[in-house]
């Protein structure tokens, strides 16, 4: 997840904070949220893994959380 971040944000890992981790039963999925520890944005992501632990996908939930936030 750092990787993913790093690359496609430009953010350092040691900048970097899991806030939260979900597993959502039945679906196989973990949804994660992780902090900016340096401008305080936080970041949205579904995983779905695989039994014996391959990444099959991340989603990036983002600018769906941010678009849904009410001001």
């Amino acid at each position: 997840m750092e990787n993913y971040i790093e690359t496609n944000y430009g953010i350092g890992r040691e900048n970097l904070k899991s806030d939260e981790n979900n597993y959502r039963r039945g679906m196989g999925l973990w949804e994660i949220e992780v902090k900016d520890i340096e401008t305080k944005n936080y970041y949205f992501f579904e995983v779905d893994i695989r039994d014996d632990y391959s990444l099959i996908y991340i989603r990036d939930l983002t600018e769906i959380y941010r678009k849904n936030q009410v001001d």
